[in-house]
């Protein structure tokens, strides 16, 4: 599976050996999906928002409390997706003077984001140092985040599903064909009719199967890829 998809990006050549994409990917102590993700960033001019919303995901440990205190963390819930209420809640956590008393008044697990902070840095400076990365562009804020969905597509491609014709509470992922309903915590379960095509960080399969960590993508976008 991950030979395939190094091929398909052009990370692998026919021999099966490393391009220079490949070469450059294998550098970024990530996963390459999330490296490729990374790569695709700097076309869309979005890379500081790329960088935190992988360290987010990177950090190993749920950001978002119990859903007990779930009503806590609606404040930093995008309307867009999980990949953007994440963003956002790093953010504002970020520039608050007092980062773990913010976090403990708004359901924010406070050491998972502080693992997320280390692992941004650390990200940071091999796009720097490796990558040759003269500069860390932003796509200026909230109101430019649609730039921010269209490079996780780009970069997620092999993690898109387009809902159910027939079924519309289901998706269908793309590429192995797997029928999935969207996870219960996500920010888009609670729409009354779910987005016709999303990208998503997470295939769970239990008794039954669930996107998690989903975000809403454009399909008018799909040719792009």
């Amino acid at each position: 599976k991950a030979a395939h998809f190094l091929c398909r990006i052009g990370a692998l050549d026919t021999k099966d050996e490393l391009t220079e994409l490949g070469r450059k990917l294998a550098m970024m102590p990530l996963d390459p999906l999330y490296a490729y993700c990374l790569n695709m960033s700097f076309e869309f001019d979005c890379t500081a928002e790329i960088l935190s919303i992988i360290a987010m995901l990177s950090a190993d440990a749920p950001i978002f409390a119990t859903s007990k205190q779930r009503a806590q963390t609606k404040a930093f819930e995008h309307e867009d997706g999980d990949h953007l209420s994440l963003l956002s809640a790093f953010n504002q956590w970020k520039k608050h003077q007092h980062q773990k008393v913010f976090a403990s008044q708004n359901g924010l697990n406070h050491a998972a984001l502080e693992k997320a902070v280390t692992i941004r840095k650390q990200l940071k400076d091999v796009l720097h140092q490796a990558w040759g990365a003269a500069q860390i562009s932003s796509c200026g804020g909230p109101k430019n985040w649609a730039t921010v969905r269209r490079c996780l597509l780009k970069g997620l491609f092999t993690q898109s599903a387009r809902r159910d014709e027939v079924n519309q509470n289901s998706y269908r992922t793309f590429l192995s064909r797997q029928e999935a309903k969207l996870h219960p915590t996500s920010v888009l379960h609670r729409r009354q009719l779910p987005p016709p095509c999303v990208i998503y960080n997470e295939l769970v399969i239990t008794a039954k199967s669930y996107l998690r960590v989903v975000t809403e993508v454009d399909p008018a976008w799909l040719p792009e890829l």
